[in-house]
């Protein structure tokens, strides 16, 4: 008996040696899940053609925490080469709406009000590395890193699994070269179809006044207070003491355009919180109607969203 189970372990053992690496009860390979992750969008050679990509649809916000309100408008993304625009418009007085662009240059974003940028806007603008990298819009960038990791040599990726809402996903930690040091991104993927399902961008800050302020520019960008309206503390994101920053992109709804698959339902999660406020917390969904590649002549002022 002591010899069969030798035997058995041995065999074993040999087996886990010789088992081809990928996928297992453990973590994932990073380059591998990032090449499955391609292969569920469509074939490479497709996905090489793609220059452009146009997204429109139907928009709505959800204030829950620091602001109320629900409102429905409309949306658009579009992206060319290193370029991307997310635009939505809600047509409200207080709060037209939202917009982010990069023009391979420079972040802009819209102000709801005259030199006042929502909490999500000045987020994406003190943090523009974010849409710098072509992270932002996963899929419909078409800067999407995980397009072409090989252009990204000195990206750290490690790969793992965690439950989100009690479901069993991919994770992929992801940080670029030259990247804010209070700042982690983790990707997800399901497991079964490789599919981009949802990305965290989480940021702690100590002593963070307001969140005016740009790291890259740290002489600049500080908001004074609306004293007539304390509200608007909230928009301009006044945080004294210890801070925590989250924004989740969710990709949901996933149907096929023409050869590739792609999600039709793009969420924004954004939270903020901390010692010296009770918090922000709103959602913002937008809901395709038409998905179109290599659109022509789309206007460069597009990328840029204070013209």
């Amino acid at each position: 008996m002591m010899r069969k189970s030798i035997l058995l372990s041995l065999v074993v053992c040999c087996l886990l040696a010789f088992q081809t690496p990928g996928f297992g009860e453990d973590a994932p390979d990073p380059e591998q899940l990032v090449a499955e992750h391609v292969k569920a969008i469509g074939a490479p050679e497709l996905l090489a053609k793609i220059k452009a990509v146009t997204f429109v649809g139907d928009a709505e916000v959800n204030f829950i925490q620091g602001m109320h309100g629900h409102m429905q408008g409309v949306a658009m993304v579009v992206s060319e080469g290193a370029n991307i625009a997310v635009m939505l418009k809600f047509g409200d007085v207080n709060y037209p709406g939202e917009y982010f662009a990069f023009d391979g240059k420079d972040v802009t974003v819209g102000h709801i009000k005259p030199g006042l940028k929502s909490p999500i806007a000045d987020f994406l603008f003190r943090y523009n590395k974010m849409m710098k990298q072509g992270i932002v819009g996963g899929v419909f960038s078409n800067a999407w890193p995980l397009l072409d990791v090989q252009n990204h040599p000195k990206a750290r990726m490690k790969a793992g699994k965690d439950k989100v809402d009690k479901v069993e996903l991919y994770s992929l930690e992801y940080q670029p070269e030259d990247w804010y040091g209070n700042m982690k991104i983790r990707m997800y993927f399901e497991p079964e179809t490789f599919r981009h399902v949802r990305t965290e961008y989480k940021v702690r800050t100590d002593n963070d006044m307001t969140t005016g302020f740009n790291p890259d520019n740290p002489s600049g960008g500080l908001m004074s207070a609306d004293e007539e309206n304390p509200a608007n503390d909230m928009l301009i994101g006044r945080v004294k003491g210890e801070s925590y920053y989250t924004l989740v992109e969710k990709f949901e709804d996933f149907k096929k355009v023409g050869a590739l698959t792609l999600p039709h339902r793009y969420v924004l999660h954004y939270t903020i919180d901390g010692t010296a406020q009770s918090g922000f917390i709103a959602d913002w969904t937008l809901s395709a109607r038409q998905i179109g590649f290599n659109a022509q002549n789309i206007d460069p002022k597009v990328f840029q969203a204070e013209k």
